[in-house]
């Protein structure tokens, strides 16, 4: 990874699409299926993606590098290879029927006693485990009622968007399909793959062996049972490219997901990544559900791409943990209260209102804003010059 110094310069490190690539791509053995880097101009900063290594110390370092041979091939064995398509089909399972938008959950506001909330309520998918290493095994129905206070009518939907601590527990954990199926039980409708980093100033192998891992646990979580969305994390259009023949080659993939929370949060982030999603869809030729978590703009902006549009959103709970009681203003806009809350019923039922006040901003058909009549005036254009008797003074061509 580039020094701590150079972090200043990463919006030029973004892969910025069609163009000539990075200098050392044309050499690199893994340039078919990388696809290159395609820079703004940085000079002699980069030469390849191996110009973002500068580790004095390798054995320091956990990013998947080839100046680290030994480690190099194992994570290039762990995976198969960065090749998607070593993947076998994996089973198909019914995409449950989804609300457009979901409360997230972090913690519990309510207590130790279970009590029905929505119909459809998210936890991260780390909080629906339980142990360490090889115990690592899916709470149960009870123990996520008691742990959350709450139960959904419906079903708990997992969301693999995660900080990368959480999201790495995941990897190796022995037998993944094991663990889906105990999620299942536990009342487990919907899931989606961790998101792992594609982490911007590293070599792009790390990113390749990133993909790999998110595809292989997607695979994992589908044959145990589990209707998981494939996560379709990427640095560049080619990998948005690999991912479309990848859900082409899988008919088992009914949903994708992807976050507009971190790296991809900036306005022409936003606006690139959404041409990228929309693409991908029309790439794959068959209805997609689409799972955003981030950015309720880029989500609504994504409907027509796809069949539907699910945002996950932990707004509601995150309000509600600081006793914040959501209003709609003059303006229509979602604004907040303080309020104290002294018991677990209080706090139930702020949270409540909390999800049902936000779903309705977030789902109810906006209406078309009134078109100013003014804005259709030309205001170059000289008025048109009228006499008394409201007719204009020039001449008439024919006597009357």
């Amino acid at each position: 990874m580039l020094a701590a110094d150079a972090v200043r310069f990463a919006p030029t490190f973004k892969d910025v699409g069609p163009g000539q690539p990075l200098l050392g791509c044309g050499s690199c053995i893994d340039r078919k299926v990388c696809g290159g880097l395609h820079l703004r101009n940085t000079g002699s900063l980069l030469v390849s993606c191996m110009s973002y290594c500068t580790c004095e110390d390798t054995s320091q370092c956990d990013i998947v590098c080839p100046r680290k041979p030994e480690d190099y091939v194992a994570r290039h064995r762990e995976v198969d290879g960065w090749d998607l398509t070593t993947i076998p089909t994996a089973r198909t399972v019914e995409l449950p029927r989804l609300p457009d938008w979901i409360p997230l959950l972090q913690g519990n506001l309510l207590g130790r006693r279970a009590t029905a909330l929505d119909d459809c309520l998210a936890l991260p998918l780390t909080y629906a485990l339980k142990g360490r290493g090889h115990a690592t095994r899916g709470r149960t129905r009870q123990e996520l009622g008691e742990s959350y206070g709450v139960r959904p009518r419906h079903g708990w939907v997992l969301s693999g968007v995660q900080e990368d601590p959480a999201v790495e527990r995941i990897w190796p954990l022995p037998d993944i399909s094991r663990i889906a199926r105990q999620l299942v039980h536990a009342g487990a409708i919907f899931a989606t793959s961790p998101d792992f980093s594609t982490i911007l100033d590293s070599p792009r192998h790390d990113n390749l062996h990133a993909m790999k891992r998110i595809a292989w646990v997607w695979y994992h979580m589908t044959q145990g049972g589990l209707c998981t969305a494939l996560h379709v994390n990427g640095r560049t259009d080619h990998d948005f490219v690999r991912w479309a023949e990848f859900v082409r080659l899988q008919p088992a993939v009914k949903a994708i997901a992807f976050e507009f929370l971190t790296g991809t949060a900036t306005k022409q982030s936003v606006d690139q990544y959404c041409e990228r999603l929309a693409d991908l869809a029309a790439a794959v030729g068959r209805d997609l559900t689409l799972v955003v978590r981030g950015n309720a703009e880029a989500a609504r902006a994504l409907r027509a791409a796809y069949k539907q549009v699910v945002f996950i959103d932990s707004t509601a709970y995150m309000r509600s943990t600081k006793r914040r009681r959501a209003y709609v203003n003059e303006n229509g806009k979602i604004a907040y209260l303080p309020v104290h809350t002294s018991t677990s019923r209080e706090a139930r039922a702020l949270l409540r209102h909390n999800i049902h006040t936000l779903r309705l901003a977030a789902t109810e058909s906006r209406t078309p804003a009134v078109p100013d009549p003014q804005a259709r005036l030309d205001f170059n254009a000289l008025p048109a010059q009228q006499d008394a008797d409201d007719e204009s003074p020039q001449l008439a061509l024919f006597p009357q």
